[in-house]
């Protein structure tokens, strides 16, 4: 999809070139249909037409009108032509695997286009633009370039996830040159590795030429025992000097194969780490867990199979074939007749089994998901009984990845077989020609010659069966290896801006200005909120489920960045912060409180690892956790179990409040911290919490209102927006949204204190 520059600021014109078949070029069609004023602005396409059937549709925007146009032939009328000025609203509608566009104009609604949900994202932003120019009165410009890819740009293959690798045109020699940055500083071992190869061939290629002298002038000239104990002893020291040989290769090679793994392991870990939420949002932990062990033991067993086996075997075949014709260059020919053919299966082979490895690549990423996803929730799973239902689901997702595997090692061994059976007609050749020579014509060929030919024959065609499975295994890593490029090569959050600002005398002064923000693009969760919060200010963020609280907190921590407007800490654009600076002076107790699987000692100092026990003890005091934990028969150095298991709800959740004391954040954000508990255990984190909030900018979040009683300030957050801001009084007059909000708790609260 190429993009041009269009009529007015900003505007892209998003056409396709002409093809060989005459198709209409849609921009000089567009071009000549223009009133003399007007200017086109915008040329896209969409891949479906309003009756749902593949094919592609144009909407045109120009600085007055907005058309659509088919193109099952010439273009002709435009299907639907609305007025710019007629237009109040463009809003994207989503049905069921497809997205409408439609314009709000007249007091109606017109379905401009519709288009599948690939390119929801490019027609989101499209409406977006167009409702900003007809409804605010901004410019009229359209931002596509950012549009991340949903096909391959080479063969048209929609790809696994948005900006990820086409299987199908998979660039082998691009994944081997990365290899190249992790093996050149191990370049010396990797020479000695090389050289062991070289000689090693060279040594084995002596052997059956002793042969021939032991057959033809040793037993044939009947000579004397001298020169047979040198021929068999010369024959069993090269033996020895080939077994060393082999030893140092594979020790190397194991040595080189690790570390390089270790440096890529290393490498993809470190990205994972980096990766932006957004993509964690969208990749399953199963799956990058998956390409973390997997794959690189995948990547190590590869390597070690081309340094021991696949580079010997090419340098035997190779040398092997110069002897066989200094030796006899007819019988040499015969042994290459079958090669064509093997050349040609092997090539074919390894094209047909490219796409099935691949497709058992991703069945095993899919089932590893699934169970990670079950084992971690394994109480849920528990708790409803639904251990049957989970293990139906893993035999399912097991079933197809035992499918994947059975066809491709399948077509492994059905290919295999025929191959190797092909390379062989040679050594029939050779045996019944070369046996006729030495009957026929001893003067040509001695029979000392003939087995000499006939043993180079078997180290030859076991190494060309061995470059036989180069393809499945090579196939296999560079998916693996590409599989891992992509996280690494996948959006990173960036720490050191060059232009980003360090943090210095901090006053924790919040202000939003006209943020918008929607985790989709077509689906807005902030729509233009603005509010400050004084530095040292502690402030409640109300409403109900869904309406955009915590998103608040996510932007704050910049989890992600806003799509409209800006959020300032102390006049400071967040984005042009130091990331780390900035995360460093927030500290958060979330709901769910993660507990690592460690003492309890280590997570309290988890964000501050270098204090001392005595300030672990005095944090654990201020969160009124020193009681509990003094119970354990461990203390401090109890293991509180994988995500705090050994602890409960609210032990979790002083044990939290107590590593952000010991953080001693600037900017505190507490998200629900005081839920699921009960009324002794919420007083013991009332208090802990109120020792936590002094002297720092607060944002609390809660559903339980009472748990707000100490902010200054409450912002009610309602569709997106801010619906009412002030304290819980003046928002209680006012009898809205806070109001109703207050009296259906009591109405609960009363109702559990009749049950009670």
């Amino acid at each position: 999809m190429r993009m041009h520059k269009g009529g007015s600021k900003g505007g892209f014109l998003n056409t396709p070139a002409t093809d060989g078949n005459g198709q209409t070029d849609v921009q000089t069609h567009v071009r000549n249909r223009l009133d003399p004023n007007e200017k086109l602005i915008l040329v896209t396409d969409t891949d479906i037409g309003r009756d749902g059937r593949f094919g592609a549709r144009w909407l045109v925007v120009t600085s007055d009108r907005i058309m659509t146009f088919a193109s099952d032939g010439p273009l002709a009328e435009p299907e639907e032509e609305v007025r710019l000025g007629d237009v109040k609203l463009v809003k994207p509608v989503h049905l069921v695997g497809q997205v409408a566009l439609e314009a709000e104009a007249d007091g109606r609604m017109i379905e401009l286009l519709r288009c599948t949900n690939s390119l929801a994202e490019k027609f989101a932003k499209v409406a977006k633009s167009l409702t900003d120019a007809c409804k605010d009165a901004k410019p009229l410009e359209f931002d596509l370039e950012e549009e991340e890819r949903r096909t391959c740009p080479d063969c048209g293959r929609l790809l696994p996830e948005k900006g990820s690798f086409c299987p199908a045109c998979l660039k082998k020699h691009r994944v081997a040159a990365r290899f190249w940055k992790y093996l050149a500083p191990h370049w010396g071992k990797a020479l000695a590795v090389s050289a062991s190869i070289i000689i090693g061939t060279a040594a084995q290629l002596c052997p059956p030429y002793l042969v021939k002298i032991l057959v033809d002038d040793v037993f044939g000239a009947k000579r004397g025992a001298g020169l047979l104990l040198l021929l068999v002893g010369a024959l069993a020291g090269l033996q020895l000097f080939a077994t060393l040989l082999a030893i140092l290769r594979g020790r190397l090679s194991a040595w080189l194969g690790s570390k390089i793994m270790h440096d890529v392991r290393f490498d993809f870990y470190q990205s994972i780490q980096g990766l932006s939420l957004r993509r964690h949002d969208k990749t399953p932990t199963g799956s990058l867990m998956s390409r973390l062990t997997g794959d690189t033991m995948m990547l190590n067993d590869a390597f070690i199979f081309v340094g021991f086996w696949v580079l010997p075997s090419i340098l035997q075949v190779l040398g092997i074939f110069v002897v066989l014709l200094i030796m006899n260059w007819k019988l040499g020919l015969l042994v290459l007749a079958p090669a064509p053919v093997v050349v040609v299966m092997t090539a074919s082979f390894f094209r047909l089994i490219h796409g099935y490895y691949h497709r058992w690549w991703q069945r095993r990423a899919k089932m590893s998901a699934l169970a990670n996803d079950a084992i971690s929730g394994i109480r849920i799973v528990k708790a409803f009984s639904r251990e049957p239902e989970e293990v139906k689901r893993f035999g399912a997702r097991s079933y197809a990845f035992f499918e994947a595997w059975a066809t491709a090692d399948g077509m492994w061994v059905t290919a295999m077989p025929l191959i190797s059976f092909v390379a062989m007609m040679g050594t029939y050749f050779v045996w019944y020609f070369g046996g006729l020579n030495v009957l026929n014509r001893p003067d040509t060929m001695q029979l000392g010659t003939l087995m000499a030919f006939i043993m180079y024959l078997g180290m030859f065609y076991g190494p060309l069966q061995m470059l036989t499975r180069v393809s499945d295994f090579l196939n296999r890593a560079f998916t693996a290896a590409q599989r891992l490029f992509e996280i690494m090569d996948a959006d990173q959050e960036v720490y050191d801006d060059p232009r980003a600002k360090p943090l210095e005398n901090l006053r924790g002064e919040f202000e939003f200005k006209d943020v918008h923000f929607g985790y989709e693009p077509d689906k807005e969760v902030l729509k233009g909120i603005d509010f400050k919060i004084e530095a040292g200010e502690m402030v409640g963020l109300v409403g109900r489920s869904g309406v955009g609280k915590t998103t608040i907190t996510n932007l704050i921590c910049r989890f992600y960045d806003v799509n409209e407007g800006s959020i300032r800490l102390d006049g400071v654009n967040v984005r042009d912060i130091r990331l780390r600076d900035l995360r460093r002076r927030i500290g958060i107790v979330p709901q769910e409180c993660y507990l690592f699987d460690g003492t309890i000692a280590e997570n309290i100092a988890y964000a501050q690892p270098g204090v001392t026990r005595e300030q672990i003890m005095r944090a654990a005091i201020a969160a009124n956790a020193h009681g509990f934990i003094l119970r354990f028969p461990d203390g401090y150095d109890t293991r509180v179990g994988e995500r705090g298991a050994r602890l409960s709800g609210g032990e979790k959740q002083r044990v939290a409040i107590a590593r952000a004391i010991l953080h001693d954040p600037k900017i505190l954000i507490l998200d629900e911290a005081t839920s699921s508990v009960d009324t002794e255990t919420e007083e013991l984190l009332q208090e802990a919490l109120k020792r936590l909030v002094e002297g720092r900018t607060t944002i609390a979040i809660a559903h339980r209102l009472s748990t707000l009683r100490n902010a200054n300030r409450l912002f009610v957050i309602d569709e997106g927006k801010m619906a009412e801001s002030g304290t819980h009084d003046e928002l209680f007059e006012k009898k809205g949204i806070y109001h109703k909000l207050v009296e259906m708790q009591s109405k609960l609260s009363a109702i559990k204190a009749v049950d009670g």
